[in-house]
């Protein structure tokens, strides 16, 4: 996957050092990758509340206050996990686990470190990019910095790494 396009010249390990804009076949494979790390992680949220259910049903039918207790713990997932896993890890690294298996990296359109504030915005707009019909992942394949619409509104990008 050659790179077409370099973005501006970030600081990583102390150099300055002309990196790629991350393809979106680079994106994508990136994004099932995560997703692949956050059902194996769900499995862990179900295993819990499986043994809640059977623990609480040890001689008859599970209780309403386990099914309640359930709910939460698949709430707790989906509200905090996974926005924490994102959040954390692009302002931590730059890159969730997905994206350290391709080499790519999220960065401030400047070229620095994404602040937390970017982050949200970049995680709460997402869905916006996806559902009319993936229109706005589809603005990576005619933008010369290869943005999505989420990128656009964050105020980021992503660039490969050497």
């Amino acid at each position: 996957m050659a790179p077409s396009q370099r973005a501006a010249t970030p600081v990583l390990g102390g150099q300055p050092a002309p990196l790629a804009y991350a393809g979106l076949q680079l994106r994508v494979v990136a994004f099932i990758l995560d997703v692949l790390v956050l059902i194996s992680i769900f499995m862990l949220f179900v295993a819990a509340i499986l043994a809640l259910l059977l623990i609480d049903s040890s001689n008859s039918n599970p209780s309403d206050r386990a099914f309640l207790i359930s709910a939460g713990i698949l709430a707790l997932y989906i509200f905090a996990f996974v926005p924490l896993y994102h959040l954390l890890l692009w302002t931590w690294r730059g890159q969730t686990v997905g994206m350290m298996a391709v080499r790519i990296k999220l960065l401030s359109r400047t070229g620095g470190r994404v602040s937390l504030g970017r982050a949200a915005l970049r995680l709460f707009v997402y869905p916006a990019s996806v559902v009319p019909l993936l229109m706005g992942i589809a603005i990576a394949l005619i933008d010369r910095e290869n943005r999505t619409l989420h990128d656009q509104l964050a105020g980021t990008v992503v660039v490969e790494l050497p």
